[in-house]
């Protein structure tokens, strides 16, 4: 008698002792169960690798456009830095680039608010 690993596997033992054959045939049930299983686990790992953090950031940043006052030294999503000079209305920001020289931008367009040591000197000047 031939023995094969597959008939190992498809093979289950009963209480009496005796080897009986397991059925490996699949019902279209058990598969699309299967496929929507796989489906549910890769929509989790997106949602949570992807999705969340980025919800996440979207609110960090709204709450910062919140909080903008003047006085506030402010980093743009171009670049630019400056000092809010004024608040007109609730989409838009005057900064205060160099002296004397303002600029309107959206509040959308602050990317952070700088704080600390690099708060305190003015914007280097490599001239």
């Amino acid at each position: 008698m031939a023995f094969f690993a597959s008939d190992a596997l498809a093979a289950d033992t009963t209480t009496s002792g005796t080897i009986e054959p397991v059925s490996t045939e699949l019902s279209p049930e058990k598969m699309m169960f299967d496929n929507l299983m796989l489906l549910a686990a890769l929509f989790a790992i997106f949602y949570f690798i992807l999705l969340r953090p980025q919800q996440k950031r979207v609110k960090a940043h709204q709450e910062l456009i919140k909080s903008l006052s003047k006085g506030q030294k402010i980093i743009t999503t171009g670049g630019l830095m400056g000092t809010i000079a004024k608040l007109e209305g609730e989409h838009v920001v005057v900064v205060e680039v160099a002296q004397g020289v303002k600029v309107r931008i959206s509040r959308a367009a602050v990317s952070e608010v700088v704080t600390g040591d690099s708060a305190s000197g003015e914007i280097a000047n490599d001239n």
